[in-house]
């Protein structure tokens, strides 16, 4: 079918270049037609002139005076007629435009509904078995071309009958993995409304919102932690949420509380044993007031508002001021808007035995990424690095006003 419709366009067009070239020519000769006519006339009436005088009819003042008028009345009449010729090609001119538009117009709605059409059905088509990949954890996990095609045949079908709760959540994490938050926030609030006692609606929800940041968006995420941890009170996931919710609020004791119950919960070869230890110890630290901590606010300059990109990406990170380029401490999390206040500590260490505890100073950085990686990329937009000493309860402000 495809090469049928370009088949098409390419006969239409051959056919609107013949009709534009076609009547160009045709005007043309019609123009020479009367030209030549009005030359012989011309000619003509020289002729009679001429014999007039001879004949002694006319004076020579009178022959020169008729001649003069001749050649007036020629050049006028000949540029009237370019003109209305002109004219007529104009007017003929723009019935072959307003086809060539038209078919234009016409060809890409052909070519545009035809593939959309023919993606759309391809969705559709796929979708029971993507929807099989989405939902399990399997190791062979769907690309982004085909989380791309789950999330539109989903969305045709939500479309069509509003769905279930099951289906809105596999549609939230297709959009959360496809980096559509407003999206995938939108669609987990339609499952939430309908089922909220689904434990793996809540978890979703709750780890989005607490990926999107901002103070809003924790304590709704806390709000829906607790009623997890009510149905299901030994959730490892929800436990580890719930601590990390609790700790970037400030709330120490929640999160000495739930990290405490994980890491009795986790069995001793879990790989995710050292991280709960870590956090666990530097959770406690605040509480006692003895850990190091760094809080950063980060503004973004009036010349950069124009170019913060749709669900940017905010990395804040410490990094020793010589040595080794790997953070420290690092916090990720999707902004929208400014200023942004983020609390940096061990706990916030990438590797368990390099921490901000280890070194004397620390360079302050942030960055915000286009394409939601830690490491620089083309558009990607940043802040003057500031280096400050190695404290507890130290401040530092960065203001994002260049491009990388």
């Amino acid at each position: 079918m495809n090469w049928l419709l370009i088949l098409s366009m390419v006969l239409l067009a051959l056919l609107a270049l013949v009709m534009v070239l076609w009547f160009g020519v045709r005007q043309r000769a019609q123009q020479l037609t009367r030209l030549d006519v009005n030359r012989e006339l011309y000619a003509q009436r020289q002729e009679e002139l001429s014999q007039e005088f001879a004949d002694g009819l006319l004076s020579e003042e009178a022959y020169q005076g008729a001649l003069t008028e001749l050649d007036k009345r020629f050049v006028s009449e000949n540029s009237e007629l370019e003109q209305l010729q002109e004219r007529a090609i104009g007017r003929g001119i723009w019935l072959p435009a307003v086809f060539i538009v038209v078919l234009a117009a016409v060809g890409y709605s052909l070519f545009g509904s035809w593939n959309q059409q023919q993606y759309a059905d391809e969705a559709r088509r796929a979708l029971p078995t993507l929807a099989q990949q989405v939902l399990s954890d399997q190791n062979a996990a769907p690309s982004p071309q085909q989380l791309e095609l789950f999330a539109l045949g989903l969305r045709q079908r939500l479309q069509q009958d509003d769905g279930d709760a099951m289906a809105w959540m596999l549609y939230a994490r297709a959009a959360t993995a496809l980096q559509q938050f407003e999206q995938a926030l939108a669609a987990y609030e339609k499952a939430y409304a309908m089922d909220n006692e689904r434990p793996a609606i809540l978890l979703g929800y709750a780890q989005l919102l607490i990926n999107v940041g901002g103070a809003e968006q924790l304590q709704q995420a806390a709000r829906l932690l607790s009623q997890l941890l009510r149905i299901d009170p030994r959730n490892i996931d929800g436990l580890s949420l719930t601590g990390a919710v609790a700790y970037q609020r400030g709330d120490y004791q929640q999160a000495v509380q739930a990290w405490q119950l994980l890491e009795q919960l986790l069995p001793a070869d879990d790989p995710r044993a050292d991280a709960i230890a870590q956090a666990l110890a530097d959770a406690q630290q605040q509480l006692d007031g003895s850990a190091q901590t760094l809080t950063v606010t980060v503004q973004l300059s009036e010349s950069m508002q124009n170019q913060l990109p749709a669900d940017a990406t905010l990395f804040v990170y410490v990094k020793a001021v010589d040595g080794a380029p790997m953070p420290a401490a690092v916090v990720r999390q999707v902004v929208s808007d400014f200023p942004v206040t983020i609390q940096l500590s061990d706990a916030q260490a990438m590797l368990p035995d390099y921490k901000m505890s280890q070194l004397n100073q620390w360079q302050v950085e942030a960055r915000i990424s286009t394409d939601d990686r830690i490491e620089i990329g083309a558009g990607d937009l940043g802040a003057e690095p500031k280096v400050v000493a190695a404290d507890s309860n130290v401040e530092v402000e960065l203001i994002i006003d260049r491009a990388l």
